[in-house]
């Protein structure tokens, strides 16, 4: 990698490994031979955890071993201090919730940016030192909202009413959270899903893990057990309670949690649709997808370097809508959409790695849904027609 080799195919025999190497096949017809410096990023700090991942899976010994976990459990552990306040607020809260329509507005307002702020904590950005949450999320909450900046929340908040309206009548309502980082952020995810039931916004919830482990701090099954099994095994009451409520709703199926190799692939969001069609079919069937974090942000809106005061979320996407659409995200890369061009002029001024050094943040939601026969091989209306997804020759069945 450090000096610029060729590419190679992986040589492992698991299920999506034809799809990698389809993909390099394609990038290879291009003319220049695809290298770690010339290729494009997105696909080339992919195919560095997906080979170590093949590394793995070769060995009898290894095949099942997370190289990250321990990083991972350090810096669930060392956010103790953060978890036991969360916890401790959020049964306060479900036990006797808020029947005003304001109170309810703001108690969903605390635990949105909650799981917004939690993803600060990220060991792939800080290359796996510690990036715990030691502060007390609490008071951050608000305190914070100067850096937000994009966003959606009232419009948000406002179908979120309507979604309640629908439980209220007995109809069932589904959320999908597509997750990031495990850990403090992991925990905030889930008290995020909680309060969503709890104000009736939601009937069941559906969790995306990744399959491998991935971006060093990236949500695996084993990271869910993990935080389950963490509260379980407390001294403290309130968060023995909330880890046998959790241990309950994923035994009774109202939170679900899937795996699927798409998020672990090379591509963008908008090639979905031809590249895991059963995927895109099923959050379809959501009422709303959430999406945390900074690499589930670059997939989105295709890791362009777009207008970032020219171009909305919505427009970003490249017709990626299969359901109304909320991110989450802490600016950790080059990449952003929908701000004012006064944001963007006060911040090129005043602080030059306002981009990438996780201070600011966005909540972005688009309500747009698009049919799901729509064709998926263009985007009309993005400079012309563009190229969705010219290397998605092969498909996950």
């Amino acid at each position: 990698m450090m000096t610029n080799k060729p590419l190679n195919y992986l040589d492992d025999e698991l299920p999506d490994a034809s799809i990698w190497n389809d993909y390099l096949c394609q990038l290879s017809k291009s003319g220049d031979t695809p290298s770690w410096f010339r290729s494009h990023w997105l696909y080339v700090e992919c195919l560095m955890y997906r080979q170590i991942v093949s590394s793995l899976k070769q060995s009898q010994i290894l095949a099942d071993f997370d190289p990250f976990f321990e990083s991972k459990k350090k810096s669930y552990l060392t956010s103790l201090e953060a978890i036991h306040t969360v916890i401790g607020y959020l049964t306060s809260k479900t036990s006797s919730p808020p029947t005003d329509v304001q109170d309810r507005k703001m108690l969903l307002r605390e635990f949105l940016e909650l799981s917004l702020w939690g993803n600060r904590c990220d060991l792939s950005i800080s290359a796996g030192r510690d990036n715990s949450q030691t502060a007390n999320p609490l008071k951050q909450v608000g305190q914070l909202d100067e850096l937000i900046l994009a966003d959606d929340f009232n419009n948000l908040w406002d179908y979120l009413r309507s979604l309640r309206a629908k439980t209220k009548t007995g109809a069932k309502v589904r959320i999908d959270i597509i997750l990031d980082n495990a850990g403090f952020e992991l925990l905030s995810d889930l008290c995020l899903a909680e309060i969503l039931l709890t104000l009736g916004c939601a009937t069941e919830i559906v969790f995306h893990m990744k399959a491998y482990p991935w971006f060093v701090s990236d949500t695996t099954e084993e990271d869910v057990q993990f935080c389950v099994s963490q509260l379980l095994q407390s001294e403290l009451l309130a968060e023995k309670t909330q880890g046998s409520c959790w241990a309950n709703r994923i035994n009774e199926g109202v939170f679900v949690f899937k795996k699927d190799l798409f998020w672990t692939l090379p591509h963008d969001f908008a090639a979905m649709r031809s590249v895991r069609p059963k995927l895109y079919s099923s959050l379809a069937r959501s009422n709303l997808l959430i999406f945390k974090g900074d690499l589930n942000y670059r997939k989105l809106v295709g890791d362009r370097q777009w207008p970032r005061q020219a171009t909305s979320f919505c427009e970003s996407l490249l017709q990626f809508n299969p359901a109304p659409l909320l991110s989450l995200r802490t600016l950790k890369c080059d990449v952003c959409v929908g701000l004012s061009a006064a944001t963007v002029a006060k911040l090129d001024k005043e602080n030059k790695d306002w981009m990438t050094n996780g201070q600011y943040a966005v909540i972005q939601y688009t309500q747009t849904v698009l049919p799901l026969e729509l064709p998926d091989h263009t985007v009309t209306g993005v400079k012309g027609s563009v190229v969705i997804n010219p290397l998605a020759t092969a498909v996950i069945d």
